[in-house]
């Protein structure tokens, strides 16, 4: 399978399945290592889009025990950094030799409005078993209004990737919540207060999404991943030489 292949359907997530079970480590076998190392990681390849309207792009992400790195076929020369252990964000645009960082910051205090956020799941018809697997469809809302998707396998899959991706969407929420409270009480939207800052990662509770969507438009699903994978992590560096700036005061 390419990895830039145009996806445009849930045959992608059949012929993801064919890729899991063939990963599968038989019972003979010794038992698997950690995903996640120093030195190699996990490579995920998604299909996704910002909003409705605007057409899917491919994406990859490469998982280790200290980074979460990202990159897209757009401006692929430009990346996205996560240090784990710094829990830092760093943005780098090379056009304009600009670095976006993002710093660890608490969500404080409660919601500007009350949020009632449920979710629903019914077993996914599209994808059947893996290895005894059941892909799941959850249904998240805020306060009755329809809010966000995601077909998951069970939590053994990736377990470790699903860890470090939320350690990011914490952050990110942090960063969201430090101007929530700034913001004119008729602004605030239930699914996007509930989504990106008070329950910003609970969507990944149920393991890692094969598929994802928003009411907006949003989508991501994933197309392919590879384990045990090594990348030049020079990548990997900040270029010293950039602007650094960020929302903080």
């Amino acid at each position: 399978m390419s990895w830039y292949g145009k996806i445009v359907s849930w045959s992608v997530i059949l012929l993801l399945v064919t890729v899991i079970t063939g990963c599968e480590t038989s019972p003979s076998k010794p038992a698997k290592k950690s995903e996640l190392g120093d030195d190699y990681g996990v490579l995920l390849a998604f299909s996704e889009r910002e909003r409705a309207g605007t057409e899917l792009y491919n994406s990859r992400w490469y998982l280790t025990r200290n980074f979460i790195y990202m990159y897209d076929e757009r401006m692929p020369s430009d990346f996205l950094l996560f240090d784990r252990n710094k829990r830092t964000i760093y943005s780098v645009t090379k056009a304009n030799k600009t670095v976006f960082v993002i710093r660890p910051k608490d969500v404080k205090g409660a919601s500007p409005i009350k949020i009632q956020y449920v979710s629903e799941s019914q077993p996914s018809s599209a994808i059947p078993k893996v290895s005894g697997r059941v892909a799941t469809h959850y249904k998240y809302s805020a306060n009755g209004k329809q809010c966000y998707d995601a077909v998951t396998l069970e939590k053994d899959f990736l377990p470790e990737v699903v860890v470090a991706i939320k350690e990011y969407r914490q952050v990110l929420a942090g960063e969201h919540a430090s101007t929530v409270h700034s913001m004119p009480m008729d602004t605030h939207d239930p699914c996007d207060l509930a989504v990106n800052i008070y329950h910003a990662s609970q969507h990944l509770d149920t393991g890692l999404p094969l598929r994802e969507w928003d009411q907006k438009g949003f989508l991501r699903f994933m197309v392919d991943y590879k384990l045990n994978h090594k990348m030049d992590t020079a990548r990997f560096d900040i270029p010293k030489d950039f602007k650094e700036f960020s929302l903080d005061k």
